[in-house]
């Protein structure tokens, strides 16, 4: 389209390699991301399955087969389970089960899903007792899991005070209790991801985190033959499960994405005049927080000055929230209001708008600086998926921000 061609800088994911994602415009590499995550991570293809990706290697993370990825950005996170995929192995305590090891096809698209079958009538589970880093805080504790011969999973804590039991033949969650956050997603080949976030207190001192086959109405109670499959278990300080992250004998760690591009102004790709930056993000959920630092933002080489789309609250979930900077002092303008967000700010030198899809939300907010050199998407508070983002080297009008940002 006519609009896209007066951009200056137009990043998707495209192509890349460890340590660099190529800018579409321009094409000379003044626009390519520097792209950092000291560890693997993992991401889903365009096959639908769950791949490693190198050191500093962007991820280009596909929700739907067939569709078109984005790029994944998350804070760190750590997985305390070990033997993630190994349910057999002594780190995991069995009670009534029997485990048969690699028996089916994984979200890896590999031979290493185990099953577990309930050999009682009573609380058949695998379970793990993890010492917790912290306490007074909240963990999300999660498994792939897939019906084998009966469609009923349960994730329990501590005695059995916090829990939820799943039905993996229609994805739902069928009952909850101590308060726990229950979430299954489809990933695909009858496969789900389910997972509880606990907030454990101080005074709780209990570390099992154990997972049962079992029946529909009581997660303690199973019939002899009743099995699902499972893989890649991962209890992770934080109040949603992210990307998962393989481990063996060993907790491991993946570090935060962090994606830059600087000297945006010295490059022309912003001018004196002004500009206008334009982000699409989708999955952009309500979550709770990692961290208060920065995470999208376009800002001064000192900090001091700019924009930034972040999580703004401690305690609460929230969507993203489109902060300005001047002079340290932040503001928030503008919280986004759905799932999937195209989001347009332009500014001039003596203010700012604001527009979100094809809605202008903000107008005339007291915004002067124009010199702006970083462009940064970073994993540090929230996950993050991002289809695009463009930059303009002048303030686009009203009608081309509309234009831009309509869904």
């Amino acid at each position: 389209m006519a609009l896209l061609q007066k951009a200056s800088l137009i990043v998707t994911p495209n192509a890349e390699k460890a340590g660099k994602l190529y800018s579409v415009i321009p094409a000379d590499g003044s626009g390519d991301m520097t792209v950092v995550r000291g560890t693997t991570a993992t991401r889903v293809n365009s096959l639908g399955l769950i791949e490693n990706v190198a050191v500093n290697e962007p991820r280009l993370n596909y929700d739907t087969v067939g569709g078109c990825p984005a790029i994944l950005i998350e804070p760190q996170r750590t997985n305390l389970a070990l033997r993630s995929e190994e349910f057999e192995n002594a780190s995991w305590s069995k009670n009534g089960i029997t485990i048969t090891a690699n028996s089916t096809i994984s979200p890896s698209g590999l031979m290493n899903a185990d099953t577990i079958v309930s050999t009682i009538t009573g609380q058949a589970r695998v379970e793990q007792p993890l010492a917790l880093p912290s306490v007074n805080t909240t963990y999300t504790f999660s498994v792939y899991a897939k019906t084998s011969s009966s469609p009923f999973v349960a994730l329990t804590r501590f005695s059995g005070a916090f829990g939820a039991i799943f039905n993996l033949a229609n994805g739902t969650v069928v009952s909850q209790f101590g308060g726990v956050n229950p979430i299954i997603i489809s990933v695909g080949n009858g496969w789900y991801r389910i997972s509880i976030v606990v907030n454990v207190l101080t005074t709780d001192t209990a570390n099992a985190w154990k997972i049962h086959p079992c029946t529909s109405t009581d997660a303690f109670a199973s019939a002899v033959g009743n099995s699902v499959f499972l893989w890649g278990a991962q209890l992770e300080q934080g109040a949603y499960a992210t990307s998962y992250i393989p481990t063996l004998g060993s907790a491991i760690t993946r570090n935060a994405d962090s994606l830059t591009r600087a000297n945006i102004f010295t490059n022309n790709l912003i001018t004196s005049a002004g500009g206008t930056w334009f982000i699409h993000l989708r999955n952009n959920i309500a979550l709770k927080r990692d961290a208060s630092t920065p995470s999208i933002s376009i800002d001064t080489s000192t900090l001091t000055n700019g924009f930034s789309i972040k999580h703004t609250d401690a305690t609460s979930n929230l969507r993203l929230t489109v902060v300005k900077v001047i002079s340290f002092a932040q503001t928030n303008i503008f919280t986004t209001t759905t799932d999937t967000v195209k989001i347009a700010i332009k500014w001039n030198g003596t203010t700012a708008d604001v527009f979100q899809n094809g809605v202008k939300v903000i107008t005339a907010t007291a915004f002067t600086t124009t010199a702006m050199q970083n462009l940064s998407l970073l994993g540090t508070d929230v996950q993050k998926s991002i289809n695009s983002t463009m930059l303009f080297p002048t303030p686009l009008t009203d009608t081309e921000c509309i234009n831009l940002t309509t869904l």
